[in-house]
């Protein structure tokens, strides 16, 4: 049935990105990521891609991999776990995925792949395709296919003066372009902003006029994989005679491999462990964290709390070199006004740039529409509005109305016949990881924690004869968190009584089974709360049989 591309994540949302490309019964994944929880998704850590179509359809042959950034790799190990299937990727992605496969004790083939040199995986033929991002060795992919070639851009900007020569491989764009495209699936993350991303380069010298008017101690909170802008902040302090700390456990192991295979070079004597940093003079340190988005167990989070080794003052710098994930905007700006508190000048926009976005803009997808040229477009990565304005952006350069397709996540699209077409939905979704565990957190899990959290809870406990059906004891009713419930209070006895009236009318035989009378006092308390109150608590009845 030709060619079926299928998102599973990513689409939609920022994050969990997850494509499904299949033919004649056989599949490829590029990318599997997770996506992290805002502050009213309780108690979750992560959320990955709902793989039950993957599942039923008898499994993937291989996964390949654009880049290390987290919403790409993050729920390898929950694939791989099931599917133990190869990891194609470059070698600092491929270092960041073992790091991670290794924590959970996974062990699959990982086959480094370069640029411009073809691979086989599973049924399809691809070759790497060099892009720039905001982390090292990012690639895109074209696959060959039975219904010709469909090129995933990954996560990409054109970058024309990037830190490490990085540039996008524009000119193997546009060959493809010339010998036929059948499909771009393309990054839309920021088609809503006008103009050029800001250069790396530009933040580098932003940088060094910032630190050189920093009188105490300067802290940059940025991505951990942002290797770049660490070569950066690492090749200035060496300059200006500033040590470096590293807070953050990412931070570190990202620097280490980054160190390890030559793709960051740290000077010297510039990066110190923290007990040197604690010694030495606040105007001769420079930290960088973690936790730019306002991560609460983060390295700069508990800095301004005051709970971690390194110290926020008066008049230190704190520099917000990241923009906020969407969803993530009320905590960094919660973790921004602490740093305040504490007399920190914090920094998070001005004349010179201190961030850069490894996301195209409309200019720069123009760029990639007028090299590619093809048949048929598909806006991926981002919400829905984005891929709007990128599937607009696609249609003023040309790409026929009839070959734009905008769709989220468990749609699918054929191609038979060199044409596309919408075709039959599969089930998808998110699967929420519990914080502690990394178990599966259902729906009704969640959407229970919401109301306890929203409304409070209600106990009510009963113990009666298991023979007779006699009530030995209670009802007894405790509240939690629930507002006008205190004990003896009209609301209270109100619910006290209806438990009482419910329990009466139950028949002795109802009264000896443990489920009816945690049924009845349910809807004896609730029954008050929707006639006194207007409010639905939480409610857990227990019946213990003696």
């Amino acid at each position: 049935m030709g060619v079926r591309i299928i998102p599973l994540g990513g689409l939609g949302e920022v994050g969990m990105n997850a494509m499904l490309i299949e033919e004649d019964g056989r599949r490829v994944l590029v990318d599997c990521g997770v996506m992290f929880p805002n502050d009213q998704v309780l108690g979750v850590e992560v959320a990955i891609p709902d793989l039950s179509y993957v599942r039923e359809a008898g499994g993937v042959d291989a996964v390949l991999v654009t880049h290390g950034h987290e919403d790409h790799i993050g729920g390898l190990p929950s694939l791989l776990r099931e599917f133990p299937v190869p990891v194609y990727g470059t070698r600092f992605t491929l270092r960041l995925v073992r790091e991670r496969l290794v924590e959970h004790g996974i062990d699959v083939p990982l086959r480094e792949v370069e640029p411009q040199q073809h691979f086989t995986a599973g049924p399809f033929r691809a070759e790497p395709l060099r892009v720039t991002h905001s982390i090292p060795d990012a690639c895109g992919y074209a696959i060959e296919t039975g219904e010709g070639i469909l090129i995933h851009t990954g996560d990409y900007k054109i970058d024309l003066t990037p830190v490490a020569g990085e540039r996008l491989d524009l000119g193997r764009f546009a060959e493809y372009g010339r010998a036929g495209v059948t499909a771009l699936l393309s990054d839309s993350t920021n088609s809503e902003r006008d103009g050029w991303s800001v250069s790396e380069t530009a933040v580098a010298e932003g940088f060094t006029r910032r630190f050189r008017e920093a009188k105490g101690r300067i802290l940059v909170a940025l991505f951990a994989s942002n290797v770049h802008r660490v070569q950066g902040v690492l090749d200035i302090a060496a300059q200006l005679g500033r040590k470096v700390v590293l807070a953050g456990r990412s931070l570190a192991t990202n620097t280490r491999i980054a160190e390890e295979i030559g793709i960051l070079v740290v000077p010297p004597g510039v990066i110190v462990d923290d007990a040197t940093a604690a010694a030495l003079p606040r105007e001769r340190l420079i930290v960088l964290a973690s936790g730019a988005q306002g991560e609460p167990n983060s390295a700069l989070a508990r800095m301004a709390m005051g709970d971690h080794r390194l110290r926020v003052d008066p008049g230190d710098t704190v520099i917000f070199s990241s923009r906020a994930i969407p969803g993530n905007e009320i905590a960094v700006s919660q973790l921004a006004n602490r740093l305040a508190k504490r007399g920190a000048v914090v920094l998070d926009r001005g004349l010179d740039p201190i961030h850069a976005s490894g996301h195209a803009q409309a200019e720069e997808q123009k760029v990639l529409l007028d090299a590619v040229r093809p048949e048929h477009f598909v806006p991926i990565h981002g919400e829905y509005r984005m891929l709007l304005a990128h599937a607009r952006t696609a249609l003023r350069m040309g790409v026929p109305a009839g070959g734009v397709f905008v769709v989220e996540d468990g749609d699918s699209l054929v191609i038979e016949d060199g044409r596309m077409r919408l075709g039959e939905a599969v089930k998808s979704g998110r699967v929420w990881l519990d914080a502690r565990g990394g178990l599966d957190v259902s729906e009704l899990v969640l959407r229970e924690r919401e109301q306890i959290s929203d409304q409070g809870l209600v106990m009510v406990l009963v113990v009666a004869d298991r023979k007779t059906g006699e009530i030995l004891r209670g009802p007894e009713i405790l509240g939690r968190g629930v507002a006008h419930f205190e004990e003896g209070g009209l609301l209270y006895g109100a619910a006290l009584g209806s438990a009482r009236d419910a329990l009466a009318a139950l028949s002795p035989a109802a009264r000896t089974l443990a489920p009816a009378l945690e049924d009845a006092l349910s809807r004896g308390v609730r029954r008050v709360f929707r006639r006194e109150a207007s409010r639905r608590p939480a409610v857990l009845p227990l019946a213990v049989l003696l």
